[in-house]
């Protein structure tokens, strides 16, 4: 098996509809290359087929967006989206697929700490 790792990411909203352009059978790894740019990673199989991953991230508030207590600072979530494109032995495209990963930061003054419950102390009236 031969990898090749590259440094370059997918554009995003521009690069899904360049991979719904892609026809089966029609589109080869070159074509593809030039509309996506380099892939992160490009392996070939041992019985010719090849498959190149593209990685993109993308930075963007929260669905979440009730403020951090005490606070006014948004909360962050960034998206990984890892898209695999499989070509055959002739390096024509045969299909795509994705898969992508959340996750949410606030990296805000307001991380403090982590409370559990029976760390705050009631006082009573006296």
């Amino acid at each position: 098996m031969l990898v090749l790792a590259g440094c370059a990411t997918t554009g995003g909203s521009s690069s899904t509809s360049a991979i719904e352009s892609f026809k089966p059978g029609v589109t080869t790894v070159a074509e593809a290359e030039a509309a996506l740019g380099q892939p992160f990673q490009a392996t070939k199989l041992p019985d010719g087929t090849q498959q190149l991953q593209y990685v993109t991230k993308v930075n963007s508030l929260a669905q979440d967006s009730t403020p951090t207590t005490g606070s006014s600072i948004p909360k962050h979530q960034q998206t990984t989206v890892s898209t695999m494109l499989s070509f055959d032995q002739n390096g024509h495209f045969v299909r795509a697929w994705s898969n992508s990963k959340a996750s949410s930061s606030n990296n805000g003054p307001t991380e403090l700490g982590h409370l559990n419950q029976g760390d705050l102390n009631r006082g009573t009236g006296g």
